[in-house]
């Protein structure tokens, strides 16, 4: 008797369990139905570049030199990746190509980091530096990774004083090529 109600039981939840097998996942927001696809990495970075110089127009008039650093993990400021470096470059890349003329730096030595604000502290050594190079601002940014996308912030920073003279954000999809980066 007793094998008579288990045995009913048992097909019935091997009927719902394969035929959940049989449909599958229909949710469209699931990664496997929808990768995310990278994007043109030197296209967003070039926009980057000429929407902080749009912010501040008579940087382009004066053209005084540019410092460059990479570009640091928000969560880890002593830490960035093959992608904060691209950026960095790709950015400084767009600034000589209209002109300017940029030095570059690695922003995680020369650049004291205040831990505890979040924020960049120009150390004497970079405002020596800019000094002898009459740079007129540091080009400098941050990135976050959130699970389908990185957000970047891109500034110019006056090395005279550490004012941000101009700020912009955007996002990067976090496609294959943007994982690779920034596990490299």
């Amino acid at each position: 008797m007793k094998r008579l109600v288990i045995l009913p039981l048992l097909a019935m939840v091997l009927l719902t369990v394969s035929g959940c097998a049989l449909w599958g996942n229909t949710n469209n927001d699931s990664p496997s139905f929808q990768p995310v696809q990278d994007t043109d990495l030197v296209a967003q970075s070039y926009t980057a570049a000429e929407a902080l110089l749009t912010q501040v127009p008579w940087i382009g008039e004066q053209r005084q030199p540019l410092l460059t650093g990479t570009f640091v993990n928000i969560n880890d400021l002593r830490g960035s990746s093959g992608l904060g470096r691209m950026v960095a470059e790709q950015i400084s890349s767009r600034f000589t190509q209209e002109g300017f003329t940029v030095i570059e730096m690695r922003l995680r030595q020369n650049v004291f980091i205040q831990e505890t604000q979040g924020e960049f502290v120009l150390s004497r050594e970079v405002r020596d530096l800019s000094r002898t190079h009459n740079a007129g601002a540091v080009i400098a940014g941050t990135y976050a990774v959130g699970r389908r996308n990185v957000y970047v912030n891109a500034r110019l920073v006056r090395a005279a004083d550490n004012l941000v003279l101009a700020s912009y954000d955007y996002m990067i999809p976090l496609g294959p090529d943007t994982r690779a980066l920034l596990e490299g």
